[in-house]
């Protein structure tokens, strides 16, 4: 008994490469298309192992026929009544995006399957335009990891198919076709239309693509002897670091370093030796099949010399500039007519590259470019407006710059009593009870808070009792001196009671001044108003009933809103220099205010600097600030309250319109910038 036995992965390889190397030869041919497509499924069909497989091309009546099919009836197809649509669902939806696709019945999706099978979808172009599909029915069964291996090699098969159909298109055609010069006319157009090289190399790369019918075509730039590709189709920028680009610039170089057409179309044969290496690595890593480097030369000059002329001077040798590169993925041999257009357009593309080089290796192109605008802006009428604004622009600036204007410092303050008193505590203790409200008005020595401080009494109790003892003991002290038995006595011990007498005595004088100094203090424990005014600490009783206080510590402040008032500006510390200068200027700190009220901005009021501190403080809200007063007339005013919010402007002197409007700014710049 024989066992047959399985090809093995590489034996399948071969088989997959051979059959592809067959289509692609096929394609080539001039067979019928009923032939063809036949032939074509037979193979892709058993490249893959497959089912079974259909042509679907688009008829004149713009619906998709079946061209042919292998095996369609095998698979069930027939049998489903609704088949036909679900499965023409499927072809519309590759037709409208013009990309191969893979679907199962295990996908997560919508898509309904006209078999049990897995369908493999793939769009046949001409130009880019979709003209059918190739749609192979694969096992159901086989596995998912070979997926994108068979959607790759239906693609690719695809491109075969679709090159035979735009071959039979554009045999009944002519390259001298009205057509075809058009577009070679719109092109040359869009080259000398810009003269940045980056443009025209884009305009190069993108249009020339189209035109040649290439899959991808790169520009390269020589400089000396290094080659660097400026633009590839479909890409905004190159990346030149980038594997590809740095073997394709090293292909170009020693290609263009012949100073002839090279081309490569799948043989090694008659390739020079520099170049072999190059081309070896660079179809390794891109993957390309065809590919044909033109050189691009500078043209000749229009306008010879007399020498050039009269044909005196030696012919040197033409300046290579570049080269065209185009290349193809699927096809190993060029597409017709694609050597001959692109001979056509090597003289085109090189004209226009030389003339963006020219015109960009000026010196100072940008600059010289912009005044060529401004100039062109200026003609006719635009001269005359430009003219008069630049007048208006230059009055402006001597206007600026020469006009006086008063300059005023922005401050803000309050309005404030001048007299004004702040109540602090003589001795510790704690508040027991408090006589005034906010706002209250007082007389001097009104009785404000009382303070009680247990520690005095205790000593004031502790020096009373000492006095009664001392008081008690002198009593006792004179009855014995004072006794009718003296004369009994011995003179020792009277003189002892004396002198105990006149000790006792002492005491009772130093304890007598004790308690008179404890009685001031508890006296002066209880704060007393210093002045006549009003009270203007906010919530007095919330603040200090039944709370402890150390001696010196604030307790409340009193103004008398009767007398004479002032303005207390807090001027950012910044800005006291444009004060002082003025004062200075002035011989005198007198500078007029103006200011307005925060509740009534209607009206401004007028005032005089009196009073500028000699230190800065600092405030939350504006940082360093200097402490300035000024005076001002209480009578027009029409209301006054204690600490009534004013903004303010101090008048500094003239300066010029342009500091008095930028200054500002100005003095940014110099206090961050240092100029």
């Amino acid at each position: 008994m024989t066992s047959t036995q399985s090809p093995t992965p590489g034996q399948t390889r071969e088989r997959v490469i051979r059959i592809a190397r067959e289509i692609e030869e096929f394609a080539h041919s001039n067979v019928a298309a009923e032939t063809f497509f036949r032939e074509f499924l037979r193979r892709v069909v058993a490249g893959l192992g497959a089912t079974a497989g259909a042509a679907w091309l688009i008829d004149d009546s713009g619906r998709l026929a079946v061209k042919s099919e292998l095996n369609l009836a095998d698979t069930g197809f027939y049998e489903e009544p609704e088949a036909i649509l679900k499965n023409q669902r499927l072809l519309s939806d590759v037709l409208s995006t013009a990309e191969a696709r893979i679907f199962s019945a295990d996908a997560e999706n919508d898509v309904h399957l006209p078999t049990d099978n897995l369908i493999i979808v793939a769009a046949l172009t001409i130009r880019k335009k979709p003209v059918g599909v190739i749609e192979i029915f694969q096992r159901s069964n086989a596995p998912k990891q070979a997926h994108p291996g068979y959607l790759q090699f239906v693609e690719q098969m695809s491109g075969y198919a679709s090159h035979y159909l735009a071959e039979r298109e554009k045999a009944s055609q002519t390259d001298a076709s009205l057509e075809v010069w058009e577009e070679v006319d719109q092109f040359v157009q869009q080259i000398h239309r810009s003269l940045d090289l980056s443009e025209v190399g884009a305009t190069v790369v993108n249009d020339g693509r189209q035109l040649l019918n290439a899959d991808r075509v790169s520009l390269a730039m020589q400089y000396g002897k290094k080659t660097v590709i400026e633009a590839i189709n479909g890409q905004d920028k190159v990346n030149k670091r980038a594997n590809t680009v740095r073997l394709l610039s090293k292909l170009a170089n020693k290609a263009l370093a012949m100073r002839e057409t090279f081309l490569y179309s799948g043989s090694n044969e008659a390739i020079p030796p520099q170049i072999e290496e190059p081309l070896a690595d660079y179809l390794q890593e891109s993957g390309a099949r065809m590919i044909l480097i033109l050189p691009l030369f500078e043209p000749d000059q229009i306008i010879k010399s007399d020498e050039e002329a009269l044909g005196r001077m030696k012919d040197a040798p033409k300046k290579l500039i570049g080269g065209l590169i185009v290349e193809q993925i699927t096809d190993s041999q060029p597409r017709p007519h694609l050597e001959s257009r692109s001979e056509l357009l090597a003289g085109h593309i090189a004209s226009g590259i030389a003339n963006s080089r020219n015109y960009e290796s000026i010196f100072l192109m940008p600059l010289w470019r912009f005044v060529g605008r401004c100039f062109a802006a200026l003609r006719g009428k635009t001269l005359v407006k430009t003219l008069v604004i630049i007048a208006l622009i230059v009055a402006a600036g001597v206007a600026l710059a020469l006009v006086p204007y008063d300059y005023r410092v922005s401050c803000d303050g309050r309005l404030m009593p001048t007299v004004q008193r702040e109540v602090f505590t003589n001795w510790e203790g704690e508040v027991i009870k408090i006589h005034i409200e906010s706002g209250q008005l007082v007389k001097k020595g009104d009785l404000l808070i009382e303070i009680r401080n247990e520690d005095l009494k205790a000593q004031l109790l502790e020096t009373e009792n000492k006095l009664n003892e001392l008081q008690l003991m002198r009593l006792t002290l004179n009855a014995q001196l004072q006794g009718g038995n003296n004369n009994k006595r011995p003179v020792d011990e009277i003189t002892k009671l004396r002198g105990q007498k006149i000790e006792t005595e002492t005491q009772i004088t130093g304890i007598l001044k004790q308690i008179e100094i404890l009685k001031d203090r508890l006296d002066k424990l209880n704060v007393k108003a210093p002045i006549d005014g009003v009270v203007t600490t906010f919530q007095i009783e919330q603040l200090l009933i039944n709370r402890p206080v150390q001696r010196g510590e604030l307790l409340l402040e009193i103004m008398d809103p009767n007398g004479p008032w002032q303005l207390e500006l807090d001027v950012e510390e910044k800005r006291m220099g444009h004060i002082l200068r003025a004062t200075e200027r002035k011989g005198d700190i007198g500078l007029p205010v103006e200011f307005i009220l925060a509740t009534s901005n209607e009206l401004s009021y007028e005032g005089e600097v009196f009073e500028i501190s000699t230190r800065a403080n600092h405030s939350e809200e504006s940082g360093s600030i200097v402490e300035t007063y000024a005076t001002f007339d209480k009578e027009k005013l029409p209301l006054l309250r204690i600490g009534a919010e004013v903004s303010a402007k101090i008048d500094c002197g003239e300066r010029s319109l342009f500091y008095v409007l930028f200054g500002d700014v100005v003095e940014t710049c110099r206090r961050y910038f240092w100029f």
